[in-house]
């Protein structure tokens, strides 16, 4: 019985300070601005959904153990085609940089007769004046990894022209590639 009164008291407590902490919390208002020398934000918006094709390149330091599992060689530098699908989080703020998540599919090595598929989901975030980063796994022939990418993307006229930087280390090297496509500017 002396364990349960403990243990309601505790509950109870425990409750008590999660009512009281948001409550100050929703109490307090956060007004965010950009610094001042940020460049003005003119191509991000809301709405502006950026999926469409991509082209780039890829370098595979350390070769590609896909390759190698299938018996061919490649050689380590590639094209790389394919498509983005991108889906970006409102925050609700003005100005804040927009959280976003990215699915990006690609071929690489088809100039060799050798393609290798690769898919990513990236967790990331955009900043009002276009530059980007994030992380998320890629899945290869070979397995799984982690990839890190930066990017920016340039708008012109009706159309956004992205470039990215990705590296994803691997078993035995990494592979660092740089594309770029275009979407519609939805606005």
């Amino acid at each position: 019985m002396r364990s349960f009164i403990v243990s309601s008291i505790n509950t109870f407590v425990a409750c008590t300070l999660v009512v009281v902490a948001s409550r100050s919390a929703a109490a307090q208002s956060v007004v965010y601005s950009p610094p001042r020398d940020a460049a003005p934000a003119t191509i991000i918006e809301i709405e502006d959904h950026r999926s469409g094709p991509r082209i780039g390149a890829a370098y595979l330091f350390g070769g590609s153990v896909t390759a190698e599992h299938e018996g061919v060689h490649v050689q380590p530098m590639m094209s790389l085609f394919g498509w983005q699908s991108e889906h970006p989080f409102s925050t609700g703020i003005p100005g804040a940089p927009l959280p976003v998540v990215e699915l990006i599919g690609l071929i690489g090595g088809l100039e060799q007769s050798r393609p290798l598929l690769s898919t990513s989901m990236i967790l990331g975030v955009r900043q009002p004046n276009g530059w980007e980063a994030g992380v998320g796994p890629t899945l290869t022939g070979a397995g799984t990894q982690v990839t890190a990418a930066v990017g920016y993307t340039h708008k012109l006229g009706y159309l956004n022209f992205p470039i990215n930087l990705a590296v994803t280390p691997g078993r035995r090297g990494a592979s660092l590639s740089l594309t770029t496509g275009f979407t519609k500017h939805t606005r």
